[in-house]
């Protein structure tokens, strides 16, 4: 295969890499979030405390965009829900709305598995409102 061909970059983005936005603000999430072929994805708050430095799988994967990503991608690949075109991340009520941006930024937080570098061809990071 020549360094052109489908190899070159095996976890490179995707040609059909989907736009992502993230809404800060109530305005821009109802404004971003009207647009045909949009979908919006709401990370949840953790189910229950933890102490310092404890992870509990359940909450961090509620919270985890590239998990949230990831089983929107399985679910339109199934067609269990309609095809989308964008999506807006409605990070209106997080307190911390820098780790959702590092999730879609390549080189800001590692690769944990297939699944992250799938997320990462499939999304692609384009506007904070």
């Amino acid at each position: 295969m020549s360094a052109t061909g489908p190899t070159a970059e095996p976890f490179g983005r995707r040609i059909g890499s989907v736009p992502v936005t993230i809404a800060r603000s109530a305005a821009a999430l109802e404004r971003l979030g009207e647009a045909a072929g949009t979908v919006v994805v709401r990370p949840e708050a953790p189910l229950h405390d933890h102490g310092e430095g404890v992870a509990c799988v359940a909450c961090e994967s509620r919270g985890d965009l590239r998990v949230l990503l990831f089983g929107l991608d399985e679910k339109r690949r199934r067609g269990l829900v309609a095809p989308f075109t964008q999506v807006v991340i409605d990070a209106t009520g997080l307190a911390d709305a820098d780790s959702i941006r590092a999730a879609l930024v390549p080189g800001a937080r590692p690769a944990l598995g297939l699944r992250d570098h799938i997320v990462a061809r499939s999304f692609h990071l384009v506007d904070e409102s």
